[in-house]
Formats: structure tokens, C-alpha cells, sequence
């Protein structure tokens, strides 16, 4: 009896999924920190603009298409990531500000 104990514990504790982790995302001197991310299917990436100046965060790729719209000095938005693959995350007000995701199922 003790080992079926000890059996189905192991077997529970693996079936549970893991937490999805948040990445936190600042626009700050016109640039994405951190520029890069690898990240699971149901992480969230919270972007947060703690810059002067007004940013729009905005993903072209088909797969991943979004456009989170204008945001303005301490305004936040998040993005549920639900399909794996890789794309990138570029700012409409400046070309120059790209973050790149990789999304593991």
C-alpha cells in the first residue's frame, strides 16, 4: 500500500502544468528592455511605457498579428502568448525599436 501512495503522488505532482511566468517589458529611450525574450505558450508580456514620449507596440508577423495602439507615458498593456513560434515586436512611432519573441510550446 505504501508504494501505490508513493506512485500516485509522483504521477499527480508531474501532471501539474507550470506556472505561466509574466515578462515585464519597458519602452524607455525609445528601445524594448529587455530586446529579446524566450518564452512559453501562456506567459504574458506586460509592456510598460516608462518613457517620455508616446509608443505603439505592434507585431506585423501573420501568426502573431496585434496591434496594441498608442500608448501614452505610464500606460501598460499586456499580450497572452497563445502560439508558439518566433516573431517580432516593432514600435509604429520609431522604426528602430524592435523586440524579439520566441514563443516555446
Amino acid at each position: 500500500m505504501k508504494l501505490f501512495i508513493q506512485t500516485t503522488f509522483i504521477a499527480t505532482s508531474l501532471a501539474i502544468p507550470a506556472a505561466a511566468e509574466e515578462f515585464v517589458v519597458t519602452m524607455v529611450g525609445t528601445n524594448y528592455s529587455p530586446s529579446s525574450i524566450n518564452a512559453s505558450i501562456g506567459d504574458t508580456i506586460r509592456f510598460v511605457n516608462d518613457d517620455a514620449t508616446d509608443h505603439n507596440v505592434f507585431v506585423p508577423t501573420a501568426s502573431h498579428a496585434l496591434d496594441l495602439g498608442k500608448q501614452e507615458p505610464g500606460a501598460e498593456a499586456e499580450l497572452i502568448l497563445r502560439t508558439p513560434g518566433g516573431f517580432e515586436v516593432e514600435c509604429v512611432f520609431h522604426a528602430h525599436m524592435l523586440l524579439q519573441v520566441e514563443v516555446n510550446s
